[in-house]
C-alpha cells in the first residue's frame, strides 16, 4: 500500500507555480460560496425575496427548491474551492478556469437568454467576476520566475 505522501507527489499536491492572486481568488471565491450557498439554502427564502426582490407569492415553493439546490451546489463548490487551496494547489489554473467559465455562462443566461427581471446581486456579480476570474487565470496559469537564491562569495 502507498502512503500518502505518494498521492500528493502524483497529484502535484503543492506545486504550483503560478503567482499568488489566482490561489487567493480561489480562496474569496470560496469564502463566497460558503456565504451564498447558506443564505440560498438555510433561510427561510433563501435570499429571493429579501435579498434578490423575486416575488414568491406565485409559484413560490418551485422558486425556494431551485433556490435550496442552487445553495447546495455553491456550498459543495466551497469545499472544492477550499480543497484545492489548501491540499491539491496543482489543481488551482482548472478551479479558477472553471469560475471564469461558470461566471461568463451566468452572464449571458442572467442578461441575455433568460434575462433576469430583478435587479439581483448576482446578476451583477457577474460582471464583476469576469474580469475578477480572468485575472486570476491569467495569474494561476502563468509560471512564477523561479526565486534567485543569492550567491555565495568567490572564494579567494
Amino acid at each position: 500500500m502507498q502512503g500518502s505522501g505518494d498521492w500528493n507527489e502524483r497529484l502535484g499536491a503543492h506545486h504550483y507555480h503560478g503567482a499568488a492572486f489566482g490561489w487567493l481568488y480561489l480562496v474569496l471565491m470560496g469564502c463566497m460560496n460558503t456565504f451564498r450557498g447558506s443564505v440560498h439554502l438555510l433561510t427561510s427564502d433563501g435570499g429571493a425575496s429579501r435579498i434578490a426582490g423575486i416575488d414568491l407569492s406565485q409559484n413560490g415553493e418551485v422558486i425556494l427548491t431551485l433556490f435550496a439546490t442552487m445553495g447546495l451546489t455553491q456550498l459543495l463548490m466551497a469545499a472544492i474551492d477550499f480543497t484545492v487551496a489548501f491540499r491539491f494547489r496543482a489543481l488551482i489554473p482548472a478551479v479558477v478556469g472553471y469560475h471564469l467559465i461558470h461566471a461568463v455562462g451566468a452572464a449571458i443566461i442572467l442578461w441575455w437568454w433568460r434575462e433576469l427581471p430583478v435587479d439581483a446581486p448576482g446578476k451583477f456579480g457577474t460582471l464583476v467576476q469576469i474580469p475578477l476570474a480572468a485575472v486570476a487565470f491569467w495569474a494561476a496559469t502563468r509560471r512564477r520566475a523561479p526565486s534567485r537564491q543569492p550567491s555565495a562569495a568567490p572564494a579567494g
